[in-house]
């Protein structure tokens, strides 16, 4: 222990609530909150009541910890008892007695933020250590000499007075547990709230998906009607054009207008087939075959897909 602030000992019943009223006084000296305060004198009030029980008394020694801020309150309680034989068993929560031994032990490690316990024939030391705030600054030799000369001029009260203060720590908890209940059923109901909300929207989503579903099954179905539509009327055409071309031979202006007009109904064929195969592929009715091809002619092919759109001159076509 760095710095020491106050010594005390545990011979009588009464020592023990001593023992709480200094801790709290410390821990409100060093600017813990009242919580705190609260939290620290019941560990420590604990660790002594147990020692007077089973070990008949004990030494009780308070200081600060660390040469940085922010520092840290240690209490040290010492006994010259036969030691704790199950503490292994107590520390993990194993052990359950009659008289409620080792409840003190694990409520006060739990109070703590650092906390050691060593037991053995010769006796029990538990270590007990507080942060101190960070806004409390440094505490050096002058600043604890003056803190145990204030804890000289104000003596512990009496039994009843702690018992008072006691009941005034517990009114507190309760009123923040109280607060905290109300604070947690107002967040249950905003919960329900957005789980109701999460289910609407979830079945909104659902709604929304299924009329998706619907949708592309029905331009599905639209494209392969309409392709087979159209692929009668252009395979007739196709016929007709051929017919024509036997019927006027191979010479002449009107061979030339034959030429075109094949052409574009073999182009408007070829749209079609595009067309329907899409909708296989949509419909899940085609199988894939990989294909070698020319790279050159899928951009000759592009370019005479997309040259109509160069009549107005208003896109740039570049391969």
């Amino acid at each position: 222990m760095n710095s020491s602030i106050l010594t005390l000992s545990v011979r009588f019943e009464q020592d023990v609530v001593a023992v709480r009223q200094r801790a709290r006084q410390i821990a409100a000296r060093l600017g813990l909150d009242v919580q705190h305060q609260t939290r620290l004198a019941t560990a420590v009030s604990e660790i002594a009541r147990n020692a007077f029980v089973y070990a008949g008394g004990a030494r009780i020694e308070v200081g600060i910890e660390g040469t940085v801020a922010p520092q840290l309150r240690m209490v040290r309680v010492s006994d010259s008892g036969p030691g704790i034989a199950q503490l292994a068993d107590i520390l993990a929560g194993r052990y359950r007695s009659e008289t409620g031994m080792g409840l003190g032990i694990v409520g006060a490690r739990r109070l703590a933020d650092h906390f050691t316990i060593e037991s053995g024939e010769s006796g029990t030391v538990v270590t007990l250590k507080k942060l101190l705030p960070r806004g409390s600054g440094f505490l050096a030799g002058e600043d604890i000499a003056r803190l145990t000369k204030a804890l000289a001029s104000k003596p512990p009260s009496g039994p009843i007075e702690e018992v008072q203060q006691q009941n005034q720590e517990l009114l507190r908890t309760l009123d923040d547990l109280n607060a905290r209940q109300q604070e947690l059923e107002r967040l249950n109901r905003e919960l329900e709230d957005t789980n109701r909300g999460v289910v609407a929207l979830y079945a909104e989503l659902d709604e929304r998906a299924d009329h998706l579903r619907r949708a592309d099954e029905v331009k599905t179905r639209f494209l392969s009607n309409m392709t087979h539509e159209f692929r009668t009327p252009v395979n007739s055409i196709l016929a007709l054009v051929n017919l024509l071309a036997e019927r006027l031979g191979t010479s002449g202006e009107q061979k030339d207008e034959i030429y075109y007009i094949r052409k574009s109904a073999q182009q408007l064929s070829d749209l079609v087939n595009d067309l329907l195969d899409l909708a296989k592929v949509e419909a899940g009715k085609i199988d894939v075959r990989p294909t070698s091809f020319e790279v050159t002619g899928l951009f000759g092919a592009l370019r005479g897909m997309l040259r109509p759109l160069l009549v107005n001159q208003a896109l740039a076509l570049t391969f």
